[in-house]
């Protein structure tokens, strides 16, 4: 049934019409909370509606004071026109124009003075550390600098007293996108204001361009006329929602945000188009009889990223039980041999236990394979991918969070060389990626859509082969670290492995259960209790098997370097693991934390403890798994030990910072053991 729905779906699906929708989306300036961006969410609630799918558009409050649990909304704003001329003592030359290329501007700028404004330009290298601005006043003039936009802000505007800023800052992605791979791209950049915030404008030139400003810097005398047309004002935002009905209260999401400066195809254009398409080629098939009516209604969300997920759920909050599970598109256009890209298939994180990545690993087997070896034995897909551990950074960071509760698969071509950037365009657009994701997506929607208690048994058992497959994946790693290591540290090394490996089976059996019994939330009928004894069983003598081996091969890997040892037994924990575990920290509400709405009102010393971990590589992630495993009944010591076991290491104290800082901005509480 399920290969016959692929193949069902993969007939009708149209990787060139959906190609089709991202040339009509690019046409739309889709900055969140702006006029651009409500055309293109009522192009898109047109086209679904034309298409037979029950449709409406979501409004939400586009302004300062409104929050979705903890999650901040924004202000409406609305750019109109915008200029930058560089003045030299030769003349004036335009290096910046808004109605040219939209990427021109940092988006949200404020207004300068209707006539503009003209001021001397102080050029500088990075211009986010404060020994930059040792001896040079700022004060009313325009800022260029290449660093971290939000640090140049606050230094230079906040701080110093600027009023506006150039960037020609581009994100390195070693080793697809250096800074002069593209030469002449614009990097898209915005302004996230609230309330406290000081509001300027600042415009962005390209790699070439701040070159060149960079070498008549250094002989001459520089100045802006800069030019600014906007409006920031309290409005709303919209979320286009559309479904397929069931005949039961559940639904299955299909999600894709639908923001970005023009044009930007393949993020995310790519992935509403491609949602789009899965959305008209389900509702027909199930009209023509081709497909039944599924049992659960499928919805699709068209969102302003991040924000309009939280804001629907936050609406939804009495129903989240009834969403099952979900499927997030962004950036799956990707013509990889342009991009240099991946499809990546971001799996659930480990604090939500599911059948989800199993079953999407399974469908994935259906892929046509028309790519033959030398020898014409072995036959490839025509496209690379590879499932990996959670990531974020997308709406199904939301949906995945386990204070949401809805397990959630993301695709996303990654790396991408034209990522956030003016070349971002159609032609980086492949008709048969989006076939290829289209296909497998809706096959994920609409199967899950109809599964019930007499499809637990598939499932439970590629669940089972998954945790199998974790378990293997570990072994062979630390096999391989181990036997590469340096002679005097193996045993320290051995010892330190064959107790996380204990740890790393409990977590797992304890996981595969709970992925058994919320199996459950599928169907809400079915006795869980044969199917979780058999394979739990069958799983503890499969990690049994594999404990023993382990530790065989590692003692005898030892003995034959001329050390012993024996079963690990745990030490006395230290003075900093001790303290980690009186710390139990629990979520004021479900969702993101937006730390902006509260890291201004902490003092000094903590908002700069607050920014210079979230500076630290990987925090991001880092911080975000944390909050997941923050249930109220784990310490901070259960939580570093969770986020080992999901491969993230992360310094223990400044966990426990963290999670103080948290509570200081209420977004945590904490109780004391």
């Amino acid at each position: 049934m399920i290969k016959e729905t692929f193949e069902t779906i993969g007939r009708e699906y149209s990787g060139e019409g959906a190609k089709n929708f991202v040339s009509e989306l690019i046409n739309f300036h889709r900055i969140q909370g702006s006029p651009g961006y409500r055309k293109a969410a009522e192009y898109v609630y047109n086209v679904l509606k034309s298409g037979g799918l029950e449709c409406e558009i979501l409004k939400f409050p586009a302004t300062e004071d409104v929050t979705f649990w903890n999650y901040g909304s924004f202000q409406e704003s609305d750019i109109e026109d915008a200029k930058l001329f560089l003045i030299t003592e030769e003349g004036e030359e335009k290096i910046a124009d808004y109605s040219v290329n939209k990427f021109s501007i940092i988006q949200r700028s404020a207004p300068t003075p209707d006539d503009g404004i003209i001021t001397e330009l102080v050029v500088l290298e990075k211009g986010d550390t404060e020994e930059e601005y040792d001896n040079v006043d700022v004060r009313g003039k325009v800022v260029f600098a290449s660093g971290d936009l939000n640090d140049v802000y606050s230094l230079a505007v906040e701080k110093m007293g600027a009023i506006g800023i150039i960037t020609d800052r581009l994100r390195e992605w070693p080793p697809v996108r250096g800074k002069m791979d593209l030469p002449d791209a614009l990097q898209y950049c915005s302004f996230w204001w609230n309330a406290v915030k000081k509001k300027c404008f600042g415009f962005v030139v390209s790699s070439r361009t701040g070159i060149r400003i960079r070498e008549v810097a250094k002989n001459k005398r520089l100045r802006v006329r800069a030019f600014v047309k906007s409006k920031i004002y309290d409005g709303s935002f919209e979320v286009v929602s559309a479904k397929i009905s069931g005949v039961e209260d559940k639904e299955v999401l299909f999600i894709a945000h639908l923001c970005h400066p023009q044009p930007s195809a393949n993020d995310n254009a790519s992935g509403v188009a491609a949602a789009i398409e899965a959305a008209l080629v389900i509702n027909r098939l199930v009209m023509e009889g081709k497909l039944r009516r599924p049992r659960k209604t499928i919805r699709f969300l068209f969102v302003p990223e991040i924000t309009g997920t939280v804001a629907f759920l936050n609406a939804n909050r009495e129903r989240l039980d009834s969403f099952v599970a979900g499927v997030n598109l962004d950036m799956v256009g990707e013509d990889q041999r342009i991009c240099e890209s991946i499809l990546m298939i971001d799996e659930t994180p480990y604090s939500l236990p599911s059948f989800l990545n199993a079953y999407t690993e399974y469908l994935f087997n259906f892929i046509p394979k028309k790519i033959s070896s030398f020898s014409e034995r072995d036959h490839f897909p025509s496209i690379r991918y590879e499932f990996i551990k959670f990531s974020g950074g997308s709406d199904h960071e939301v949906l995945s969070d386990p204070s949401i509760g809805v397990p959630t698969v993301s695709f996303t071509n990654w790396p991408d060389k034209f990522y956030h950037t003016s070349e971002d365009t159609l032609d980086k657009v492949d008709p048969k990626m989006l076939w290829h994701v289209g296909t497998i997506s809706s096959t994920i929607a609409y199967t899950v859509s109809n599964f019930s208690q007499k499809d637990y048994d598939f499932l439970v058992l590629l669940t089972e082969k998954y945790c199998e497959n974790k378990v293997n994946s570990l072994i062979n790693e630390i096999v391989c670290k181990i036997s590469d290591i340096d002679r005097d540290k193996v045993s320290e090394c051995a010892e330190e492995e064959i107790y996380f490996i204990k740890e790393y089976l409990h977590f797992w059996k304890e996981w595969l259960s709970k992925a058994i019994q919320c199996l459950s939330k599928l169907d809400g009928e079915g006795d869980l209790t044969r199917l979780s004894e058999y394979y739990e069983k069958k799983f503890i003598e499969f990690t049994n098997i594999k404990e023993k081996l382990f530790t065989e091969y590692i003692e005898k890997l030892i003995s034959e370097r001329g050390y012993k040892t024996s079963y690990i037994r745990r030490g006395q924990m230290g003075k900093i693991e001790v303290e980690a575990n009186k710390i139990i920290p629990k979520r004021t509400s479900p969702g993101p934390i937006d730390v902006k709405l509260k890291i201004d009102s902490l003092e000094n010393k903590s908002r700069d403890r607050v920014r210079s971990l979230m500076k630290l590589r990987g925090w991001r992630i880092c911080s975000t798994l944390a909050l997941f495993w923050a249930d109220g009944k784990r310490t901070v010591l259960d939580i570093w030990r969770m986020l080992k076991i999901e491969y993230v290491q992360v310094d223990l104290k400044n966990l426990i910072d963290w999670f103080y800082l948290l509570e200081k901005m209420d977004f945590v509480k904490i109780k004391k053991i």
